[in-house]
């Protein structure tokens, strides 16, 4: 093979390259060993919350949320982290891009059908979601699925086998991943617009819920934001894709997490029934003499 002189200025910006897809493959590898981990660590909650449940729609977004990512891992880091050559790459590149679609459209389903639930099942306010949701499922079409460039051939010429990254760069490609993140910030904001709304103008059982729903999807909306906003600084500002992984994970490990603790805030655990149930009969017999420190407390 013929040997390849470069610039100054094409060998700074291959070094520039070399360096932010080593960090791209690092972000991979602790993406992944995040959500083994968050996996493990709710485990025994998803058995007893979500597997052992009836079959309903959240359910199910819960499971995609969950299995999606974590299956589909191992192959973004065998085409991403591995070493491949430019007729392998130029093979994979397109479909694996789509397949890191469902990523950003998963979590923010779930918001919406937490919103319609609390909303009380409002049409009107379904139909609301459905447009901002269909909206946001577009933008990643566009994003993901459409025009991925693909970098140069003498890319692969000056670093052999490497990674089946697309060409992000500096252009529309890079623009259009800042969108996808702005349409999902926008999606989650909507969600927790219509509950707080919601939680305002009506009072109930399901305002409490709703109440805690909001509480939770404000940290988890607060947290996502923060990782979007981190990320979108450094790639446009430092050139630097180490935090493009997170956005397309972390959004569905709390998604996971908000369906977890609102399914355990109505459903008891035994022992909780156990407790209310005996408070109960206490109660019907009269005060208990253990309850005595109770009552000097009050007075």
């Amino acid at each position: 093979m013929s040997s390849i002189v470069l610039t100054s200025a094409q060998l700074e910006e291959l070094a520039g390259c070399v360096l932010s897809i080593t960090q791209a493959r690092y972000a991979m590898i602790a993406v992944y060993c995040l959500q083994i981990y968050e996996w493990l660590a709710t485990s025994e909650k998803e058995v007893n919350l979500i597997h052992r449940a009836r079959w309903t729609s959240v359910k199910v977004a819960y499971l995609l949320c969950r299995y999606y990512p974590l299956f589909l891992w191992p192959v973004i880091t065998w085409a991403y982290v591995g070493n491949h050559d430019e007729d392998v790459c130029q093979n994979v590149m397109r479909p694996i891009h789509v397949l890191l679609a469902p990523c950003q459209v998963f979590p923010q389903g779930v918001m919406l059908m937490r919103a319609y639930a609390f909303s009380g099942r409002n049409k009107k306010v379904l139909l609301l979601l459905c447009i901002c949701y269909a909206g946001l499922i577009g933008v990643d079409i566009w994003v993901f699925c459409t025009h991925i460039a693909v970098p140069p051939t003498i890319f692969y010429l000056a670093l052999g086998k490497t990674g089946c990254f697309p060409d992000y760069g500096d252009g529309f490609m890079a623009l259009r991943i800042g969108y996808s993140m702005l349409a999902a910030t926008l999606m989650d904001l909507a969600s927790l617009s219509v509950v707080i709304v919601h939680c305002y103008r009506t009072r109930g059982r399901e305002i409490s819920l709703g109440r805690y729903f909001v509480n939770q999807g404000l940290g988890a909306f607060g947290f996502v934001s923060a990782v979007n906003i981190a990320t979108a600084a450094t790639f446009f500002d430092f050139k630097n894709g180490i935090g493009l992984p997170f956005i397309l994970v972390v959004s569905n490990l709390i998604a996971c997490r908000v369906i977890l603790q609102l399914r355990r805030k109505v459903t008891p655990s035994d022992s909780e029934i156990s407790r209310r149930h005996s408070m109960l009969v206490r109660n019907a017999f009269g005060p208990h003499p253990s309850d005595d420190w109770l009552m000097e407390d009050h007075r």
